[in-house]
């Protein structure tokens, strides 16, 4: 018997696009890898997170709670008040069990079959999964690089890439996996574009913690006409290290919360005794992210200016999270073929530019998880490798 007959088509349109494709795909064991592929950081929770939880627990905080836990409500509303938006932590966050189950849940909430969501491109890869799951048609705006080498978002590709179909623009800021920071004139003309078009607006704001230099990360949805068109995407996985407890939420618009939070999953968000040490970790928690932003900047410091000594490899420094958006396009090899051969000849795991859109293609992406001297290893490594292309 096969289970095929049974089931959604367009789960097997998705099995079929991408089976074992992705960063996440499992490799290994293989002795003397570096894994550069997906961003998965390289620093464990703090002790006295992982005592909260134990303690919550003990405390008796493992019943159910509807709606989520009213104290780590409060703290995610009084946390994104630095980027100066008033928020309603009863009316206008909804806590899920991280970022991809608010991707998830925010597509379920707006996408009918037919609908077209638009993403730019380069963008990163775990929107399309969801989009198709929905029978939702996801388009690209292609982004254009600025003098330094990154890409930004080109406003003229994006309202010619909107049609009648076009329900909602996704962005991410800061960008995985080009490591753009929006500027106020851009989020401003894409609230223009959002406003003007009629579209609801995804804003995946993970990388909110890891912004460098000068840059500032600014918020869109309390742009004019924006918080009723404006879901906000966000998760403890990059900020706290917690990628596999599983933290996250939306913040919307009321009307467009109470539609996000009917979409049917069930009793599945973030686990109670983690919202406990989740209310802990936004209280207390900041001294670890400075951590680990400290660790992210002088990983960034070190490659960027060694990646541009290798012939044939160009790399501007991001200016948001924690990769980088190598081009390679000079030594004329396909980001998919690049990335295999690198791993197979020399076992170093990064992420082929195509896999973030065609625009993407001659660029490879590496994810600064491990310390400085491994970063050195992978250098020495690629530009074995790219000499003896």
């Amino acid at each position: 018997m096969t289970v095929e007959k049974f089931a959604k088509k367009e789960l097997l349109a998705i099995m079929a696009a991408y089976r074992g494709a992705g960063t996440r795909a499992r490799v290994g064991p293989v002795e003397g890898m570096i894994n550069l592929g997906a961003g998965d950081p390289d620093f464990n929770q703090p002790e006295f997170i992982n005592k909260a939880v134990y303690e919550a627990m003990k405390e008796g905080y493992t019943h159910y709670s509807f709606g989520g836990d009213s104290g780590f409500k409060a703290a995610i509303a009084k946390y994104y008040k630095k980027y100066g938006v008033d928020i309603d932590p009863n009316t206008q966050i909804l806590i899920e069990s991280g970022g991809s189950q608010a991707i998830f849940k925010s597509f379920a909430a707006i996408l009918n079959p037919g609908d077209e969501i638009l993403i730019l491109d380069p963008a990163y890869q775990g929107y399309r999964a969801p989009a198709a799951y929905f029978g939702a048609t996801m388009t690209r705006a292609n982004q254009t690089k600025d003098k330094s080498g990154l890409f930004r978002p080109d406003m003229g590709n994006i309202e010619t890439a909107i049609t009648e179909k076009t329900k909602a623009m996704l962005i991410c800021n800061p960008d995985n996996p080009c490591g753009t920071v929006y500027t106020e004139k851009e989020l401003a003309k894409l609230a223009e574009i959002a406003v003007e078009k009629d579209i609801v607006l995804i804003a995946d704001e993970i990388y909110t913690e890891f912004v460098w230099g000068d840059n500032k990360h600014r918020a869109i949805i309390n742009m004019p006409g924006m918080e009723e068109r404006t879901m906000v995407l966000m998760s403890f996985s990059k900020t706290f290290a917690w990628t596999g407890c599983r933290a996250g939420y939306v913040i919307a618009g009321p009307e467009l919360a109470r539609l996000v939070g009917m979409v049917p999953t069930g009793i599945c968000s973030m686990p109670v005794a983690f919202q406990k040490a989740g209310t802990l970790a936004l209280e207390k928690g900041w001294d670890f992210v400075d951590e680990m932003r400290t660790a992210y900047k002088k990983r960034i410091d070190y490659i960027v200016p060694r990646l541009n000594e290798i012939d044939g490899i160009s790399c501007p420094y991001p200016e948001g999270a924690f990769y980088v958006f190598a081009d390679i396009s000079e030594l004329n090899v396909p980001s998919a073929k690049f990335a295999m051969d690198f791993f197979q000849k020399e076992k170093v795991r990064c992420a082929p530019g195509i896999g973030y859109g065609a625009n993407g293609e001659g660029h490879i992406r590496f994810a600064l998880v491990r310390p400085v001297d491994i970063l050195k290893e992978t250098c020495d490594r690629l530009e074995r490798y790219a000499k003896g292309l």
